[in-house]
């Protein structure tokens, strides 16, 4: 795969993480739990390095935010979650 077939295979996965996160407003995961349960069965086969990638595009374009706990996990939640 080459970088123009991989940016469009992230821009694809964060398409996806984008509508899951308007359908599930109050949605907060990791990046494993992203990959299960927030994606399409067909999305879930690419690798995870793909997911990561998008979840860090949506973080910098304001619709994913980021959270460490105190133990040190990363949970990712929508940047225009309720609090």
């Amino acid at each position: 795969m080459g970088p123009v077939h991989d940016a469009g295979l992230v821009r694809e996965i964060a398409d996806a993480i984008h509508r899951y996160v308007l359908s599930h407003p109050d949605a907060a995961d990791n990046i494993d739990g992203i990959h299960q349960w927030w994606l399409l069965p067909l999305l879930r086969e690419e690798a995870p390095a793909f997911v990561e990638a998008a979840v860090q595009l949506l973080v910098i374009e304001g619709v994913l935010q980021q959270v460490v706990l105190e133990d040190g996990r990363v949970i990712y939640s929508s940047a225009q979650r309720r609090r």
